[in-house]
């Protein structure tokens, strides 16, 4: 197996790999559901089709999604599978219909006579904030956090403070596949397969909602996973329904999500106000940061959104040594789909904050903001304000190089706009993972709980295997995000796979091999000796940190105001580039979603908190004509505390390219903004 040759990449190209609704199952039949037209409203009556095998309404139903809240969290709203008698968002589900044929949906769907007795919605943060109409009983904020750490004296000793208030508009996952299940309950087992980056997550959701042992529940993922970016860890009432309609039909049960409903569907990204303060000295010594993050939870706590507030103010330190932190974390609810995790999911939002922070110091100060970074970049392991432990990392010899590299693109790109930002996003490598390792009947294999959806894990568990093992990668046959395989697992999120998964395939395969010493075997005898020798782990891991340096250089049209990034660079301590071309991808693709969000995309709304999209076009997100031509990647090898070496990428590229695109574009139309997007029309002469 060589780069050339991943095996996840063959089938796909050539148009063999099998998704969610490719799977078909003997007498599947179809689930569709119906959903609120409005933002906020009572229902007063709903009629039931003639023509459905079943229909599920709250009386069949009556049951709440699982909600990961923060502990600290005082006004925990769980959003319903179906409506209990209010809506609280277009696009929420109300009923559900199941059908034979699922070209009836539509037909039978439209049956469904749904009356509204509609209230005045909450549409934005801001209306939220005033509290003057409620979108709950229990009020507008769900949490409320005042956290505050370091020397908060240095307050004094500061000489220079700038604010800065940005509003990081909404924006929608786009997975190039939307979800999607498959539910079989049978002999008293629920089966249920899906597009998932966390089956083992999904099959945790399902046991609370439908109140199942875990041993009558089998989640795995399909054979691929058409992206996820975060959308597709948790559970959706979706696959709640779909489960409840397979127990009551004892037939198998397909939902597949449709663009339109993906657009209005629970989760949405971003969604954050911030009003901040960065003090420091007239030297260039930065001190402390202070103010509000406010993240728009949407109309219920799901899945993990109540932790966004507290979890972006944990990043406000960025890669410099601060002495203080003071900051109030919010999170308020708006009559709008509920927010999640988006890729970054609270990174980039924090990088954006605190890079706009120190650009509008050093312009403060006088002084070139790249001299400004480097005087307070961190240099080994530092532990914030707020006690949050970072690792050692290659942090000067990062900044060496990219100092280097930006003083050459600003004299090669004369008359472009080029900007130069740092970070260091956090893996959410903890807990850890499970895998297995057996070796016998003629193979090698590894069942790893990760779940991915776009990245090379089967080869990079097979490679990792391989080198423990001492057998060709070709040998090793991998299994993923399948809770049947293992008995505990986590999934893929946070950049986490190669330092918690890699990590367990390498305890894991270490552990096979000391049985097969024991017995004084090779491996290659073991393979053909007709024994089987096994080892399962939970590998235990903490939270990582993969620090960055990012550049952009920026053209506007000032006249139309259509901007580009005609150059992008990126150098990044990956920890260990297990197979490079892997984490220049991820790098890429995270790099581009990052641009996108500053120049593109945006999911607006009214102020009657009502979509104004209907399609992906509606939302802004590019085509491979507006992308970046050249992006560059360069990385350094820092081996992470865990056994794998490495450290996560998959978010590095979006927690970089919105800071450097949107303080790019600042230089070029040489005017502060207040927050993201910023569309053409907007600087247009």
């Amino acid at each position: 197996m060589t780069e050339k040759g991943l095996r996840e990449h063959y089938d796909v190209i050539t148009g063999r790999s099998k998704y969610i609704d490719d799977l078909e199952l003997p007498g599947t039949v179809h689930l569709g559901v119906v959903r609120s037209q409005y933002a906020k409203a009572r229902i007063t009556s709903l009629t039931e089709p003639s023509r459905a095998l079943l229909f599920l309404t709250w009386k069949d139903v009556g049951i709440y999604m699982p909600v990961r809240p923060d502990p600290r969290s005082k006004n925990v709203v769980k959003m319903p599978v179906v409506s209990d008698g209010k809506v609280n968002f277009v696009g929420q589900p109300v009923a559900a219909v199941v059908v034979e044929d699922r070209y009836e949906l539509e037909d039978v769907l439209e049956e469904v006579s749904v009356d509204y007795q509609q209230e005045r919605p909450v549409s934005s943060i801001e209306e939220s904030l005033r509290g003057k109409d409620k979108v709950h009983e229990g009020g507008n904020v769900a949490i409320e956090l005042n956290l505050s750490g370091g020397d908060l004296d240095q307050v004094r000793n500061a000489e220079v403070v700038v604010e800065r208030e940005l509003l990081q508009e909404r924006i929608v996952q786009h997975p190039m596949e939307p979800k999607g299940v498959m539910a079989y309950y049978k002999d008293g087992v629920l089966n249920m397969v899906g597009s998932f980056q966390s089956s083992f997550r999904i099959r945790a959701d399902l046991q609370e909602a439908l109140g199942l042992s875990p041993e009558r529940i089998v989640v795995r993922s399909a054979p691929n996973v058409g992206g996820g970016f975060g959308n597709k860890v948790p559970a959706y009432p979706e696959y709640i329904l779909a489960a409840l309609a397979s127990m009551k039909l004892g037939r198998p049960v397909k939902w597949i999500e449709t663009r339109r409903e993906h657009l209005v569907n629970a989760t949405q990204g971003r969604g954050v106000y911030s009003r901040l303060k960065l003090y420091g000295r007239k030297d260039g010594t930065l001190l402390g940061i202070e103010g509000d993050v406010v993240v728009d939870l949407g109309a219920y706590a799901f899945t993990i959104n109540t932790t966004t507030p507290a979890f972006i103010a944990s990043l406000l330190n960025g890669p410099y040594k601060l002495r203080f932190s003071r900051l109030r974390a919010l999170g308020v609810y708006t009559n709008r789909p509920p927010t999640g995790p988006y890729r970054g999911a609270g990174r980039p939002e924090a990088a954006l904050m605190l890079e706009t922070l120190v650009e509008d110091f050093s312009d403060q100060i006088g002084m070139d903001p790249v001299e400004v970074r480097k005087r307070n970049f961190l240099d080994g392991d530092f532990k914030t304000p707020l006690g949050i432990y970072i690792d050692r990392a290659g942090y000067r010899e990062m900044f060496e190089r990219a100092e280097k590299m930006y003083r050459e693109m600003k004299s090669r790109h004369k008359g472009k706009a080029v900007s130069f930002v740092a970070f260091t996003e956090v893996v959410r490598s903890s807990p850890g993972e499970g895998a297995k390792v057996r070796i016998g009947g003629g193979e090698v294999y590894v069942a790893v709980g990760s779940g991915p959806h776009g990245q090379a894990h089967r080869s990079t568990f097979a490679l990792l295997a391989s080198e423990i093992l001492g057998v060709p990668p070709e040998k090793v046959r991998v299994e993923v995000n399948d809770t049947s395989l293992i008995k505990e697992g986590i999934g893929s999120f946070g950049s986490r796979s190669a330092a918690a998964g890699g990590s367990a395939v390498i305890e894991a395969a270490k552990a096979v091999l000391e049985k097969i010493r024991t017995r004084g075997l090779t491996v290659e005898q073991a393979l053909s000796s007709g024994e089987i020798f096994e080892a399962e782990v939970f590998s235990k891991t903490p939270d990582l940190y993969t620090p960055g340096i990012h550049l952009a250089v920026l053209d506007l049209d000032k006249d139309t105001g259509i901007s580009r990034v005609v150059e992008y660079w990126a150098i990044d301590d990956v920890g260990r580039a297990i197979i490079p071309s892997e984490v220049e991808g991820q790098i890429i693709g995270g790099s581009l979603q990052g641009i996108s969000q500053v120049i593109f995309e945006v999911a607006p709304y009214d102020s009657e908190a009502n979509p104004l999209f209907s399609s992906i076009s509606d939302n802004g997100v590019p085509t491979a004509v507006e992308a970046v031509r050249k992006v560059s990647t360069e990385y350094v090898e820092t081996p992470s505390p865990v056994m794998s070496g490495a450290r996560g990428v998959g978010e590095a590229g979006t927690t970089g390219a919105l800071p450097a695109t949107f303080i790019a574009l600042e230089k070029a139309i040489g005017r502060k903004l207040r927050g993201t997007p910023v569309l053409h029309y907007e600087l247009s002469s």
